[in-house]
């Protein structure tokens, strides 16, 4: 019996993702009424909890600065991205790079999305995209000239303690050819494969170590 609730569980956060991704593919209008729907509720509901988290992930985050997008003026993340070379986009698009995506999002209380700074340069960036229903997912782009200095790993590490922090369960995908990322992730918790998705990518749980 558990075993089937557990495919069955998989089966629902499989169809999940694909209903959502869909919805904000080809209906935007209907996916920017979610995202306010599910910004308030979440706000309601995990707003208090989020200062202290934020602080022990501040510290966590050391010696690097780490600054929520919503205290960072626009033109500094928009610039971030554009600096990166094309291929890492190959593996990363979870939400538009363009000035008005990027205020759309600093604007969404359910998104946690922070970057990391060494001396006064943004290093890295990563997200929580947060639910309401205590799930949340997981994004990460590490600058292509700071690379391999474990700076993946660290972004993983500090999302995994604030979701951990919010008792929400946490998922991402990852396309079967990024290594890289997948080995950023296993130094700081454990990826539960459960099932490959439409366009080949592996929607994983992150689970303790």
């Amino acid at each position: 019996m558990s075993i089937l609730l557990h495919r069955i569980k998989n089966d629902l956060h499989s169809f999940q993702y694909a209903v959502a991704h869909w919805v904000r593919d080809s209906m935007p209008f209907l996916w920017n009424m979610v995202e306010h729907t599910n910004a308030t509720l979440f706000n309601i509901r995990y707003a208090h909890l989020l200062n202290t988290i934020e602080q022990e992930a501040v510290r966590m985050a050391e010696p690097y600065e780490m600054v929520s997008i919503a205290q960072l003026p626009t033109d500094q993340l928009v610039d971030f991205f554009r600096q990166q070379p094309a291929d890492l986009y190959h593996w990363f698009t979870p939400h538009g790079f363009e000035e008005a995506d990027i205020v759309r999002l600093q604007k969404n209380a359910s998104f946690l999305a922070y970057v990391l700074k060494h001396n006064g340069t943004i290093v890295g960036y990563f997200f929580l995209r947060c639910f309401n229903n205590g799930e949340c997912y997981f994004g990460r782009l590490v600058d292509y000239r700071y690379m391999r200095q474990g700076i993946g790993t660290l972004m993983n590490k500090v999302s995994f303690y604030i979701s951990e922090s919010l008792h929400m369960e946490s998922f991402q995908t990852i396309a079967k050819g990024n290594i890289a990322s997948i080995k950023s992730c296993t130094h700081a918790y454990r990826l539960q494969p459960i099932r490959t998705i439409a366009n080949g990518d592996i929607l994983y749980k992150n689970c303790k170590l």
